[in-house]
């Protein structure tokens, strides 16, 4: 039975044209890791928060870098801070007396020692997880204008961590900070503004802002900046301005940057095509975890595009993703393993992954589904199932409509009546559940990772 594809042009990516969140570090090698310790001064828990004298207690000096830098955001570093108390490496044995000192310093008012508190108690190192606690600290010392903590009070209001969630607030803390030239605060802010988050949407003020932090050297805004430049977003498009922003990210490790690095190479935006160039960039990505590159590079794979095509390495990818739980690629994972394309052909498995994808509402797997039931493959035969499994792919896609109306044909009317009960049992059950559709500027995953089966 021949398997066609289906292009759907609104189905693609989670993360095709998200904007940086998180800063999402990796290093290379440890030349990279201690250049980077070296650059950050070491202005924050010095001798135990505030010059107390007592050096014995003062923790090494790279904890004092990551934790400096944790505290106003930097992902990487937090992980680091996290991973050094776990692991109890990098922090001296006698911690509660650091936190006892720094508590102190914070209880007379000052304000590096109150943010201290407040990202200790966020996230538990030294003292016992409490949001509560963090926002308290984090408010003292952003009544006193500290740019840091009126920057950490306002993702603990975007997230409703210790406080209801109030983007207006946040977006009036991150002013606050922004005003003082924080880079993460003006990034954040131009977040805010690009997605109308608490204030009126302005693309615009967005792009000044990214632009703003982007000169001051944070990679998140580089690559935000970047990615106004490629989509014409706030200013002229200009793929010569986004080359140069997302060269930059990449550079200090940003994963999305190195995606869209692919994407303009294979795509021949500002450039030349390059494919080879391009599936460089997406393994990059994807090796280290991101999702959206590694549905890319899988697809490469399929189609020998930039690489050798090689059905096992596409496979592999896809699943790597799916793994994740990633609809696209749990229903393109379950489309080879039906076809047996890469793998071993498992309609069991096959099953399992377009069942996953299915219930994140994503329709090609709600119709490969209906297929596999109505066909007893991997399943056994149940025209109930395959009833609802169609109108539920019906509901968003035209394609499921035929299908639907011919399973009808074949079907009693009881059949009929308890297979629409279970599809309005099962939105009943999904009102939350989001519309696996997205937008897309990757063409090749509209062709493939949403095949459906005959």
């Amino acid at each position: 039975m021949r398997i066609l594809p289906f292009r759907a042009s609104l189905t693609a990516l989670v993360l095709a044209k998200r904007r940086v969140v998180m800063i999402r570090y990796y290093w290379v090698c440890g030349f990279v890791l201690m250049a980077a310790m070296a650059t950050y001064p070491q202005v924050m828990l010095n001798a135990s928060c505030e010059n107390l004298g007592n050096e014995e207690v003062r923790p090494p000096a790279p904890f004092l870098e990551y934790l400096e830098r944790a505290e106003v955001g930097h992902k990487d570093e937090q992980n680091r801070v996290a991973r050094a108390y776990a692991a109890g490496s990098g922090v001296p044995d006698n911690d509660a007396e650091i936190v006892s000192s720094c508590l102190q310093a914070a209880r007379r008012g000052v304000a590096k020692a109150q943010n201290s508190m407040g990202y200790l108690y966020k996230r538990g190192l030294g003292v016992p997880k409490d949001y509560g606690e963090s926002v308290r600290w984090f408010g003292a010392a952003a009544e006193q204008r500290f740019p840091p903590a009126q920057y950490n009070l306002a993702q603990m209001y975007q997230h409703g961590y210790g406080v209801p969630s109030d983007h207006a607030r946040a977006a009036e803390l991150l002013t606050q900070a922004a005003a003082q030239g924080l880079a993460q605060a003006r990034n954040s802010l131009g977040r805010a503004y690009e997605g109308g988050l608490g204030v009126p949407k302005n693309v615009t003020k967005a792009f000044d802002l990214y632009h703003l932090a982007a000169e001051q050297g944070e990679p998140a805004a580089q690559h935000n900046l970047g990615m106004m430049y490629l989509d014409g977003d706030g200013t002229e498009r200009n793929y010569a301005e986004a080359l140069k922003w997302f060269t930059e990210a990449a550079g200090k490790g940003i994963l999305e940057s190195y995606r869209a690095l692919g994407h303009i190479h294979e795509f021949g935006n500002g450039v030349k095509r390059d494919p080879e160039k391009a599936a460089g960039f997406y393994r990059t990505a994807a090796e280290h975890g991101l999702v959206a590159a590694e549905l890319d590079l899988a697809y490469l794979f399929k189609i020998g595009k930039g690489v050798q095509q090689d059905y096992s390495e596409s496979a592999r990818w896809f699943q790597r993703a799916a793994e994740q739980g990633h609809p696209i690629a749990e229903n393109a994972i379950g489309y080879m393993y039906w076809r047996g394309e890469g793998v071993s052909r498992d309609y069991r498995q096959a099953v399992d992954w377009f069942r996953k994808a299915a219930e994140q509402n994503h329709w090609p797997a709600q119709f490969n589904l209906a297929v596999l039931y109505q066909n007893g493959e991997g399943v056994p035969l149940n025209y109930v199932e395959a009833y609802k499994w169609f109108t539920l792919a019906a509901n968003c896609s035209h394609t499921g409509k035929p299908a639907l109306a011919a399973l009808t044909q074949i079907m009693t009317t009881s059949q009929v009546r308890d297979g629409q009960a279970r599809a309005a049992d099962w939105l009943s059950h999904h009102r939350n559940t989001q519309l696996a559709v997205r937008e897309t500027e990757t063409e090749q995953l509209d062709i493939y990772a949403n095949s459906i089966l005959p």
